[in-house]
């Protein structure tokens, strides 16, 4: 059963794929969702031809703007298999030569314990140099504990839903989430303290909030531009004394959900849990689509801190392949 509702031009060639694909014993879940993404570009392009053309593969594969090498190459794969379909049903389809992409393997920033400790109290010191009253300077010491005492994405957080944070029984509820699905995610209780102790300043804006989302600027309206995250991120990390290395080599606020990763496995590690048994909770809880995404993690833990699984013999670092694709959203 499909969660997605494709409305397209080639909408019904979509979903008979899908349903081929999964006939033959594929999940195809990422695919489905890259092709949603196609189907909504379809519409988004006004296209109208009832073929695949070559102006439509161009501008379907061509690298948008921050877009990742690896995701430029996650999404012309499924293209690819819609346009092969297409002809093999008997429309005359143009079948693109795929591009070479060449694919940088970027090894995320795992920050130290004292260096989370100096984001938060570098959040807690922020200041206004003038009054802007739809600064997010409110909720920023709230955001990035969130994001390290839960892995979330930082668009998952900033588009958390008030009704969906529930700090009396400690969880959360993530939708729409990179994957297209929705979790339950519980938090700790001292997160929730925390969240509750935004709340509470939040509720005493003198100004009339939007009682929709969870995190709002001093003007009580959701942050609709989440580059002031980005830029206010530099400024923590300037007055932490974290280095930034620029030209996407960071430290980057993504890198606080691996951060949380890694930390979360050696945790597990001191309480006597295996490892490998650990990941399939971990992969759960991040939101991962596939176990594969999160077994890097186990090997960041390998080369950061080999003590953690000096029992676990080399080779079965290779039950899971070797990611080739990091996740960066």
């Amino acid at each position: 059963m499909s969660n997605y509702l494709f409305n397209g031009i080639y909408a019904e060639h979509i979903k008979q794929l899908i349903a081929l694909k999964r006939n033959l014993g594929y999940k195809y879940i990422t695919e489905e969702s890259i092709l949603y993404n196609f189907d909504l570009f379809t519409i988004m392009h006004n296209v109208t031809t009832p073929t695949i053309t070559q102006e439509v593969a161009d501008a379907w594969m061509a690298k948008r703007k921050h877009e990742a090498a690896s995701t430029q190459k996650g999404k012309i794969t499924p293209f690819m298999q819609l346009a092969f379909y297409m002809c093999d049903i008997g429309l005359s389809n143009y079948i693109p030569r795929v591009p070479r992409i060449k694919i940088d393997y970027f090894v995320p920033y795992i920050y130290t314990p004292d260096e989370i400790q100096s984001i938060f109290t570098s959040c807690d010191k922020l200041l206004l140099k003038s009054l802007k009253k739809d600064s997010i300077i409110i909720f920023l010491p709230a955001l990035f504990r969130l994001l390290y005492g839960s892995g979330l994405r930082v668009t998952e957080a900033i588009t958390l839903l008030d009704k969906d944070v529930n700090l009396d029984d400690n969880y959360l509820i993530v939708r729409d989430t990179k994957n297209k699905t929705d979790r339950m995610m519980p938090i700790s209780k001292s997160l929730s303290n925390v969240l509750k102790k935004y709340r509470i300043y939040r509720e005493k804006l003198p100004v009339k909030i939007d009682k929709e989302y969870f995190f709002l600027s001093l003007a009580g309206k959701k942050c609709a531009n989440h580059n002031l995250i980005y830029t206010w991120f530099r400024v923590i990390l300037n007055k932490a004394g974290i280095a930034h290395e620029g030209n996407h080599h960071g430290p980057r606020i993504h890198d606080i959900r691996h951060t949380f990763s890694v930390h979360a496995l050696m945790q597990m590690d001191k309480n006597g849990s295996d490892l490998y048994c650990s990941l399939s909770v971990l992969s759960n809880y991040l939101g991962h689509s596939s176990i594969a995404s999160t077994n890097s993690y186990v090997r960041l833990c390998n080369e950061m801190y080999p003590e953690l699984i000096k029992t676990v013999e080399l080779e079965n670092l290779n039950i899971f392949p070797l990611l080739k694709n990091d996740e960066t959203d």
